[in-house]
């Protein structure tokens, strides 16, 4: 991927736009009177901080910074404007390695002229576009279809060959919009992104650029060749080509490379801890090396910052939007503040990518305070606050790119108060003076246990038990009525899951519950009683629950799921409970499992096993064996679905044509196409399956009898 050429040159459009946008979540210090003002607002600050944004009152636990950030944005005033990117040119092309004059030359000539805008909209959506322009001729950059096309020329007797071509049928021009859902912010804390590049001949997601640029390159390639046939010598007009070829091909196998870590970063799944935030880029690092990228994320969040391309981005985007100085968050003091996040916990699980650390309570002693009377059953010893952070990508491939969530919560370290409750209930004490004949009686109730007596003789008649009791909780203690009855309520339950897509044929009648895992049910409640109108909490607390071997999907199956008119072959199953019903995650949402559902032998992707796979199956395996190619340097299936010999639908093609093997057998399901035996036996059953399926004898019967039937020869 970061040696792609017209990925680079693509997202440059937005790559400095999306850099700029980081402060406008921070834009304006107003607040509107429908929230609490922070700290720094109400004390007449002009200016918003960071603090502001991290703030939590001292009797709340949940902040509301995404409520902050969009009374915000209501209130900027530069809402839309031009975003010069000239002065990062010489940064991003620094980055490109050999392609960094051709990267400069792009930026210049076919993006810049064109503008790059930002639009805030009446509903506070960020929008930035950018646009590219396609050229006439290309120019001989290093690594460049025109560098190849150059060489040719010059060694095959025709110097000065790149400029004899024109490529205006090959348009590489387009819009690229990059939208921020910042919208949402009034009532969620998760931003929806959208990223379209739209063309000519389609629009498309940032993950389907390297193979849209293949095409590209493609298409010039076809030009080229044209020309070279009309301009060298017959002779010599053979090797040229191939030549050409050779050349071309080192280009197109980068973009196949790109496509294919953009397919693997959607299927990785890994979980980490890491004791601060550089603990977690020096992982990364270390992951980026052993995949062979010669690149090297800065070593801090405070490094990151100090980049100067980050900085000069930063700061002139404050000034852009800002031009008042009403925003005082330097990128520093971002870079700082993720510094200060400790206790990293990060999962990866298909292209959902969930960081979760802790940081300091800027408002601790204020909180400490506010508990300190122990009139809620517990006082505070300490605070943190919580930040949790989700970046959905799994979109990547689509315009509906994904999405970023963000909670920050405040942990209360809690002391539980005790109460002893004693009751002495009647006292009779007799005392008789014996210096006369007169007896005096005295009867006592006292809640106290100390008694005095003044005469030089006692004599106790009957006296009551005292009962002393003492309640004591996890989280808080408190004295009740004798007449009270303690009620548990469950104030939410819910679910997290790691989940994994999976392949299935049509007849098959169950999920594989191996798609899922950790499945944990949360389950936060409350214990109190209610009192003359007056609800008491005693207790607050929350369950943790395995309970992954009890989930189920309910009546669905890969058989009455499939649809033959479904022609991504894509479905999404909701993940069930014992009783049947969908679970749901914290934002109540269904948890599902991705499933691809196809028919047995179908090659081709067209929802029917026939001839037409046979071929291509045939002619996969003649590649792979007589012509000594690796099965990810041949295309399987010919389907419009598959734009890579690894890409996902490929590998699903070749999990419905390997017919030998079912999701049952030693190759599974999930077994990859190199591990998978596709062979001329497999096109000879497909067509046997194929004449049978024709047969009026046969119309009776299901696919999956017709099937066992030919496996079984």
């Amino acid at each position: 991927m970061k040696n792609s050429l017209f990925k680079r040159a693509i997202a440059t459009a937005a790559a400095v736009p999306l850099a700029l946008t980081q402060c406008l979540t921070y834009a304006s210090a107003v607040s509107t009177d429908t929230i609490k003002a922070p700290a720094a607002v109400q004390a007449g600050s002009d200016a918003l901080t960071l603090n502001d944004l991290l703030y939590i009152p001292a009797d709340k636990t949940v902040s509301k910074w995404n409520v902050t950030a969009s009374n915000s944005l209501a209130a900027v005033q530069n809402r839309t404007g031009d975003l010069d990117i000239t002065p990062y040119v010489e940064d991003i092309a620094g980055k490109a390695g050999a392609y960094s004059d051709a990267v400069k030359v792009i930026l210049t000539k076919y993006i810049i002229p064109n503008g790059v805008t930002y639009e805030i909209t009446g509903s506070n959506d960020i929008i930035l576009k950018g646009k590219v322009t396609s050229p006439k001729q290309y120019d001989a950059y290093k690594g460049t279809p025109g560098e190849a096309l150059k060489n040719v020329g010059d060694k095959y007797g025709v110097p000065g060959l790149i400029n004899q071509v024109t490529f205006e049928d090959v348009d590489v021009s387009g819009e690229i919009t990059v939208t921020i859902k910042a919208s949402k912010l009034d009532t969620s804390t998760t931003v929806p992104v959208s990223v379209e590049f739209k063309t000519a001949d389609g629009s498309y997601g940032a993950g389907q650029l390297p193979a849209w640029a293949k095409g590209k390159v493609l298409e010039i390639q076809a030009v080229a060749e044209k020309a070279i046939k009309e301009k060298v010598s017959a002779d010599k007009v053979d090797a040229a080509i191939a030549d050409y070829e050779a050349q071309i091909k080192k280009i197109t196998d980068k973009l196949d490379k790109a496509t294919k870590n953009i397919n693997d970063a959607l299927a990785k799944s890994d979980a980490q801890t890491f004791g601060n935030l550089s603990e977690g880029i020096a992982y990364v690092n270390s992951y980026l090396a052993g995949k062979g990228v010669d690149r090297k994320i800065p070593e801090s969040g405070a490094a990151i910052a100090a980049k100067e391309i980050v900085a000069k981005a930063y700061d002139n985007g404050i000034k852009k939007i800002a031009p008042n100085g009403e925003i005082a968050i330097t990128a520093a003091e971002l870079g700082g503040f993720a510094d200060s996040v400790k206790d990293i916990n990060a999962t990866l699980s298909s292209g959902v990518l969930t960081g979760l650390g802790t940081f300091e309570d800027a408002e601790k002693d204020a909180v400490i305070a506010y508990y300190a009377d122990g009139s809620k059953g517990f006082t505070v010893t300490d605070s943190y606050k919580k930040i949790t952070a989700t970046v959905d990508y799994s979109g990547i491939k689509t315009v509906d790119a994904g999405s970023v969530d963000v909670q920050i919560e405040r942990v209360l370290v809690t002391e539980t108060t005790t109460t002893t409750q004693t009751t002495t209930t009647s006292s009779t004490t007799t005392t008789t003076t014996t210096s006369d004949t007169t007896s005096t009686t005295t009867d006592t109730t006292t809640t106290s246990t100390d008694t005095t007596s003044t005469s030089t003789e006692t004599t106790t008649t009957s006296t009551d038990t005292t009962s002393t009791s003492t309640e004591t909780t996890t989280t808080s203690t408190t004295s009740m009525p004798a007449d009270v009855t303690v009620t548990t309520s469950v104030v939410k339950s819910y679910v997290t899951a790691d989940t994994d897509y999976a392949f299935y044929l049509n007849t098959e009648e169950e999920f594989d519950k191996a798609q899922v895992s950790n499945v944990i049910l949360h389950t936060s409640y409350v214990e109190g009683y209610t009192i003359d109108g007056q609800t008491i909490i005693t207790k607050e607390g929350e369950e943790i629950k395995d309970i992954t071997a009890d989930i189920n999907f309910g009546s669905a199956t890969p058989s009455n799921t499939y649809k033959e008119d479904n022609d991504t072959f894509k479905y999404t199953v909701p993940v069930c409970g014992t009783d049947g019903q969908p679970l749901t995650d914290n934002d109540g949402k269904n948890v599902t499992v991705t499933v691809y559902i196809g028919v047995k032998g179908d090659t081709n992707l067209d929802s029917a096993a026939d001839a037409v796979d046979a071929s291509q199956v045939l002619a996969f395996y003649a590649k792979t064996s007589t012509q000594g190619r690796g099965v990810y340097d041949v295309i399987l299936s010919e389907s419009k679905l598959v734009n890579a010999p690894d890409s996902l639908y490929e590998e699903f093609a070749a999990f419905l044509s390997d017919v030998h093997h079912d999701a049952s057998a030693t190759v599974g399901r999930d077994a990859k196409k190199d591990s998978r035996s596709i062979t001329a036996n497999d096109a000879s059953n497909i067509l046997a399956y194929y004449s049978k399926r024709s047969a009026e004898a046969y119309k009776g019967k299901t696919d999956k009898e017709i099937w066992d039937e030919v496996l079984s020869k």
